[in-house]
């Protein structure tokens, strides 16, 4: 099987025809870019008369519809998540003074509770204290935020490799392709010569027949048989060369619907990994595991040197216990920032960071909206064109539905 037709079983579920792929350098890659935003539907490249085409022609599309909703829904949970927390905030700015006051002074008993239990292992700690509270905010997510974010990135790496060596074998199909033209074009004008030749020779052999009075039965035997000789090979050549020249169009339309796939999934991976990476403040999957294995020990160290737990329990309990008095969506997110009570840059800074994610979050589910609205347009424009398959397209759409 080609490589063509494993990422066409992989993404679609399906086996196609083998074909040959060509191998490109590993420089290539530096030497085109991608458009990732623009997916392609050359429809024109399509038969939608061949019914395996159409079909896949509109499974790209429902797919693409299907993915992007998929996307969405986990996005819209995520964002409604960080909304929520955006709202808490604007709900302790909007507090009276007196009742800020007294969340301040909890949450300063919080900050003095803690700094006392981290005195010990602070000497030796080799993490920063904003690295432990990221971490200990994403606890839960842990380790498993790591081995998305490494399995993102493995699955990156796999997508670009993919690309190139899907387009380098859509080159060797479109290589093939001018060949086989040009191989029977040729072919056809070797038929024109053998024909005109062959009239030639019957022509010179009619002339020697009743001109001189010679015999030309032999010449007229091995001139017809020469003839049918080449014109039947010639003909044989033909319809191979016009077999695979069908056989190389169909694989170059496959190819096309497997870049926007792959494509698509490319933007989302890479939007993904973005997120994740200011999400977990983190620059790879790496640096990320790293903190986290300091995180894990440091962890351990603060367990054994909280002395006084006794007291940041009541102070905690406390400020939750002030909390619950308000519309907050998670009070016990604000165990883990008390200095943002306290200070209002610190505030700032935590909300500039929320407005940062819904912001790669919104990008992410416009980039989606956009993809189901472009399957949908297609898929309309589909039907306005070639209504006699409208009820194919509706049974696809029913059937991924």
């Amino acid at each position: 099987m080609g490589f063509g037709g494993k990422i066409l079983s992989r993404l679609f579920g399906t086996e196609d025809d083998d074909f040959s792929a060509l191998e490109l350098d590993e420089g290539l890659e530096e030497e085109f870019e991608w458009d990732w935003d623009h997916i392609v539907e050359e429809r024109h490249l399509f038969k939608m008369s061949d019914e395996v085409q159409r079909d896949k022609y509109i499974r790209s599309l429902v797919e693409q519809i299907k993915d992007a909703s998929v996307e969405l829904e986990k996005l819209s949970a995520e964002y409604n998540l960080v909304t929520a927390m955006l709202k808490d905030m604007d709900e302790i700015d909007a507090l009276p003074a007196s009742e800020k006051l007294s969340l301040q002074d909890a949450a300063r008993n919080i900050l003095y509770y803690e700094d006392e239990a981290r005195d010990y292992e602070a000497k030796r700690s080799a993490m920063t204290e904003a690295q432990f509270r990221s971490m200990e905010r994403f606890e839960d997510s842990m380790p498993k935020a790591y081995e998305d974010m490494e399995e993102a990135e493995r699955y990156k790496g796999l997508i670009k490799d993919d690309l190139r060596k899907l387009e380098g074998e859509k080159h060797a199909y479109l290589y093939r392709q001018d060949e086989l033209k040009t191989e029977i074009g040729n072919l056809r004008g070797m038929t024109i010569i053998c024909v005109f030749a062959a009239v030639l020779c019957v022509i010179m052999l009619l002339v020697l027949q009743f001109g001189f009075n010679m015999d030309t039965g032999i010449g007229y035997i091995f001139t017809c048989l020469t003839a049918a000789v080449v014109i039947t090979l010639l003909y044989v050549r033909y319809l191979d060369s016009t077999k695979e020249l069908k056989r190389i169009e169909k694989g170059i339309n496959r190819l096309i619907l497997l870049q926007n796939t792959v494509k698509i999934r490319y933007v989302n991976n890479t939007n993904l990994l973005d997120y994740l990476y200011t999400k977990y403040n983190t620059k790879n999957a790496k640096e990320l595991k790293k903190v986290w294995e300091m995180y894990e020990l440091e962890r351990d160290e603060r367990e054994r040197a909280k002395l006084n737990e006794k007291e940041l329990t009541f102070y905690q309990a406390e400020l939750l216990h002030k909390l619950r008095k308000y519309q907050l969506n998670d009070v016990y997110a604000w165990l883990h920032n008390p200095l943002a009570i306290i200070e209002h840059n610190e505030m700032v800074e935590l909300r500039h960071a929320h407005i940062l994610q819904r912001q790669k979050l919104r990008a992410r589910m416009d980039y989606n909206k956009r993809i189901a609205k472009d399957g949908q347009n297609e898929l309309k424009e589909f039907v306005r064109q070639y209504p006699e398959y409208a009820g194919e397209a509706l049974n696809m759409v029913e059937r991924y539905s």
